[in-house]
């Protein structure tokens, strides 16, 4: 195994564990009544962990390498609906950028997968197009509470966040799991401090901008 890819697999693990240990709460809190969105499923460590509270579980994955395992992991659990889709602030056909570290068919690289180019550990010249949806519409369409949205597209945040603000879509679900990347998105970092200063001011505690 070649070293950039036990690397990966190490922080993948690494971050795993952060987020499980992040979702115990939440594990006891979910039931089979509840309601869940998955943004950027990967290959559905997070997905399964947060069906098996019997919730129902909407999962998003683009990446058709992630997808797959995801499908493998997930396809047979009948409160699982798998959407080989992106999620943004609009319904549209973009581009997805692989990492650039990547090889092959490696799932471990595809969470590094952005439609933001600048991204620096990002290669424009891996790309293939993939379809989003309208976040917030798509959450305006279920016609219920949301009980969980997990939220982590690798720097497609700020957009959906910005819309979220804007059209006060936070009153559709009860609590919010954003990651954000302006560590690997540097551009990003004045937006985020924004989005930050608004939810202050707002008064919105439950859109959580530390998910790992």
């Amino acid at each position: 195994m070649r070293i950039e890819l036990l690397k990966r697999k190490i922080l993948n693990a690494g971050a795993l564990w952060i987020s499980f240990t992040k979702l115990i709460p939440d594990w006891f809190r979910l039931g089979k009544k509840s309601f869940v969105l998955d943004c950027g499923a990967n290959v559905g460590y997070i997905t399964k962990l947060l069906a098996s509270t019997g919730a129902t579980v909407i999962a998003f994955e683009p990446d058709p390498v992630a997808f797959q395992q995801l499908a493998k992991r997930c396809s047979n659990k009948k409160n699982i609906t798998l959407i080989r889709k992106g999620v943004w602030d609009k319904n549209s056909t973009i581009e997805l950028y692989a990492h650039k570290e990547t090889k092959g068919n490696e799932a471990s690289f595809t969470v590094g997968s952005s439609i933001v180019g600048e991204k620096l550990n990002v290669s424009t010249e891996k790309a293939l197009s993939i379809e989003v949806v309208d976040l917030v519409e798509f959450m305006q369409q279920q016609n219920r509470k949301i009980d969980l949205v997990k939220l982590d597209v690798e720097g497609a945040e700020i957009a959906i966040l910005k819309r979220i603000l804007a059209t006060e879509a936070w009153h559709l679900f009860n609590r919010m799991y954003v990651e954000t990347h302006e560590t690997k998105i540097p551009s990003q970092l004045e937006e985020l401090n924004w989005i930050k200063n608004q939810l202050k001011e707002r008064n919105i505690k439950h859109i959580k901008l530390n998910w790992i």
